[in-house]
Order: structure tokens, then C-alpha cells, then sequence
């Protein structure tokens, strides 16, 4: 959606099925690899008119932006002006937290792009229609930033179905039920296209990225690494959440409800087959489907002696992290420690502090500590539960390569192996696996 060219190949991929009823649109991407996304110029903007610090030099940019794709398309200069009203009109609007106001400047670059497409698809001859998430009952949960789409939504988004012609819905946002712009995390659009297949019943979700397929592993560090033809979506989400950016990690859940196959697609290469994320898959062919790994977590290790034979102490302990608002990640024990993987954006000193001292007084342990600087690297596969000798093989490669593992998880169902290196081996973990199992 970055420029007049790609909406043109959009809206072709989208005439050239007339089963292809319902588009969601992400906001305008990057033209080229030094640009900013019109999503992060907003962010920007809202930054510094909340700071009162000039912002009018951001917005033009935001504004100059759709300027170019809708001159480029032939759409003349109404649609740039009511382009440009919506976008002051929202930050010029009242708002009672910073929160409130950042989302709803957010979702202008989905809406506007959405506004955007269906005057485009009118303009060479088809029946079309931008369709606003709040006329269609997409209703979500009052989390600024982080929203999840409540029950009714799925019964309300129904009615689209007695809709004619292409209904162009614009990605990432939905309303609160007090009426307020609530927006999805970032990559969000994905997840409400997962929302409208559930929603709709569809034979399958197609997401148009810009790669052929999902591949084993990042193409930035496997020259030419084995595509992915099908995956399941437990597969998929293991991957998703381990870094494959190619989905976010929560756009399955509606779907995997439903049983819909998602056909993941290039926009620059339609002919292309793509990955097919299904319920199941012949795992006999590939025991690991794909490995993935990132950076930015910390672990607290808590040892207490006799710690198994004391009733509801993993429950106390997170217990600790729930009152202080702290997700955490993978709970590897032992009979007498628990290792506790946390994102360390999520703990800030302040959090750290008091985590630390209510874990040591509260609960009377020997000893706790923290631990930063640790990436985790998944390997992930519905095969390897069936297949011997795949973590000999994993722990091998590594061995190998000199990268030292500082904790292995495998869950009982099996699909991945979780395991805890140091940040800067990461890279390097993630390439000798995959030579292990595609070379």
C-alpha cells in the first residue's frame, strides 16, 4: 500500500476473482528501505503535539504521502482534502488521555488508505465501498494499544455478508464500546482480516506480504532458505511468536476456531502458490518446520530446598508477577528452582525491585536472581514428536558451533523446543540448526 503502483497490483489481484469479496488494508509501508511508515510518522506527530512541540512539519509529511498515491492514481484533490481534514480533525479533537488520542491518530493511516482504495476502485469501474469498522459492529476491548475483539464483534461483522460489491474495510483499529478508537499491537491488520474470515465463514483468508512463502528460516541470515508449503497453525504460531514477522503471532486465533486455511501470498508475485497454514499437515516430510529466534529477554531464577514439596508456590509466584502487571514467557523447573522467562520490556527497575524483594521475603526463598543479556531460539515442528534424536541433534549443532545453552524447554505436546542462549549467539544459533535439519 506504499505507493499509487502497489494499490494498482492490490486492486488487480482483487478483480481478477470475483470470489474475492472483502480486502482489509494496512496503512502506506515504506516506499524504499531508508523511508518511514505513515504509521510511525503518525506516532511521531501525536508525540510531539503532546509534548506541544511542532508538529505541522509530521503531519504535512503524513499528508504529502497520500497526496502522491492519490494524484499517482488519477483521484484528483477532493479526496486529499477530506484525507487532510479527517487527520486534523482527529488530533484536534478532545481527548482525556494521551493513550486515547495516540490511537486514534494511529488508525488514520489504515482508515485514509482504506478511503483511499475504494475511490480508486470505483473511479476504473467497479462497485466498491470503504466500510468503517464501527458502521460494521467491529467491537473491541478498551486496551489502547493492545486490543482484542470482543464476542459480539463476530455476529455484528455477519451482516457484511448481505453487502454488494467489494467492501473495503480498513486493518488494525476497531471502537470501544464507549465509542473510542482502540487499535490492535502493531501488524495488527492481520488480525482483523483473521477476525472478518471467522466472522464471514470464508474458504480461506489469503494475506497478500511481500514474500513468496514463509520459509524455515529468515531469509536475512539463510541465503536462500527452504520455503514452506504448508504449516500448521500451532507451527505457525510457535513460529510468529519466536519472530517470523510474516504474520502476527495473534492473527490465528479466529481463524484456528473455525478451522479456515490461511494462504499467505506476495502482492509482487501472485502466481506464486505461497505458504498454506492448515489445521494439519504430513509432518513425516519435515519433523522441524522452521526455526526462529529473538533477542530482549531476562530470566529470574528463584531456588528454594524442598521447594516441590510446597504446595502452591508456582501459583504465589505468579501471583507476584499478575499484581504487577508482568506477562511472562516460559516457566522451565526443577525440584528446587523455577526460571522465569520475562520480555524485559516489561520490567522496568522500579517493577524489578519489587518482584524481587516480595519473591525473597514473601515467599522465604534461598536465593533469586536475574539474569539479562538472553535470546531464545525456537525450533519448531509437529513432526519432532514422533521422530528420535531431534534434540541430540539440536544441542549437537550447537555444541559444534561453541554456543553454550543456558536453558532447554520442550512442552509436552512437542511442537517446539525453546532454548535459552546468550543475546549475541542468537544469529548463530538459529543458522547452524538450520544447516543441521535443510542443508
Amino acid at each position: 500500500m506504499a505507493t499509487a503502483e502497489q494499490i494498482r497490483k492490490v486492486c488487480s489481484i482483487i478483480t481478477s476473482d470475483p470470489e474475492r469479496r472483502v480486502v482489509v488494508v494496512s496503512a502506506p509501508g515504506k516506499r524504499f528501505a531508508s523511508d518511514t511508515k505513515v504509521t510511525d510518522l503518525l506516532i511521531e506527530c501525536t508525540n510531539r503535539f503532546l509534548k506541544r512541540e511542532d508538529h505541522e512539519e509530521v503531519l504535512e509529511k503524513i499528508i504529502s504521502r497520500f497526496r502522491e498515491i492519490a494524484t499517482d492514481l488519477g483521484l484528483g484533490d477532493q479526496i486529499v482534502v477530506d484525507i487532510e481534514n479527517n487527520i486534523r480533525t482527529r488530533l484536534q479533537m478532545g481527548y482525556d488521555s494521551e493513550e486515547k488520542l495516540m490511537d486514534r491518530m494511529k488508525a488514520a493511516g489504515e482508515d485514509n488508505a482504506a478511503r483511499l482504495m475504494a475511490s480508486y476502485l470505483k473511479s476504473i469501474g467497479y462497485q466498491a465501498q470503504y466500510l468503517n469498522p464501527k458502521d460494521a459492529g467491529l467491537f473491541l476491548s478498551d486496551e489502547y494499544g493492545n486490543a482484542r475483539v470482543l464476542p459480539q464483534s463476530i455476529k455484528n461483522l455477519k451482516r457484511i455478508r448481505s453487502m454488494n460489491g467489494i467492501i473495503i474495510f480498513p486493518g488494525f483499529f476497531g471502537y470501544s464500546l464507549s465509542g473510542d478508537v482502540v487499535t490492535f499491537p502493531r501488524g495488527g491488520s492481520d488480525i482483523t482480516g483473521s477476525i472478518l474470515a471467522a466472522a464471514l465463514e470464508v474458504d480461506v483468508y489469503e494475506n497478500f506480504t511481500d514474500v513468496d512463502s514463509v520459509f524455515a528460516a529468515s531469509p536475512k541470515l539463510i541465503e536462500n532458505p527452504k520455503p514452506i508449503s504448508v504449516l500448521t497453525y500451532r507451527e505457525m504460531r510457535e513460529l510468529a511468536y519466536a519472530g517470523f514477522t510474516v504474520l502476527h503471532e495473534e492473527t490465528l486465533e479466529p481463524v484456528y476456531q473455525k478451522g479456515i486455511p490461511v494462504n499467505i501470498r506476495n502482492t509482487n508475485n501472485p502466481d506464486a502458490p505461497g505458504t498454506l497454514i492448515a489445521p494439519t499437515r504430513d509432518a513425516s516430510l519435515s519433523p522441524v518446520a522452521g526455526i526462529a529466534g529473538g533477542t530482549g529477554f531476562c530470566s529470574i531464577n528463584i531456588h528454594k530446598y524442598m521447594m516441590n514439596r510446597e504446595i502452591g508456590f508456582g501459583r504465589k509466584v505468579l501471583q507476584i508477577l499478575e499484581e504487577e502487571f508482568v506477562p511472562f514467557e516460559h516457566m522451565p523447573s526443577g525440584i528446587d528452582d523455577i526460571s522465569i522467562i520475562i520480555r524485559k520490556q516489561y520490567l522496568d527497575d522500579e517493577k524489578k525491585s519489587r518482584i524481587m524483594e516480595r519473591i525473597a521475603k514473601d515467599l522465604r526463598v534461598d536465593s533469586v536472581n536475574i539474569e539479562y543479556d538472553l535470546g531464545l531460539v525456537m525450533v519448531v515442528g509437529e513432526g519432532m514428536m514422533h521422530t528420535v534424536g531431534i534434540a541430540a541433534r539440536i544441542t549437537k549443532a550447537l555444541a559444534n558451533s561453541g554456543i553454550n545453552i543456558r536453558m532447554l524447554n520442550q512442552g509436552s505436546s512437542e511442537v517446539s523446543i525453546m532454548l535459552g542462549v546468550s543475546e549475541e549467539d542468537v544469529d548463530k544459533a538459529i543458522v547452524c540448526i538450520y544447516d543441521e535439519f535443510f542443508r
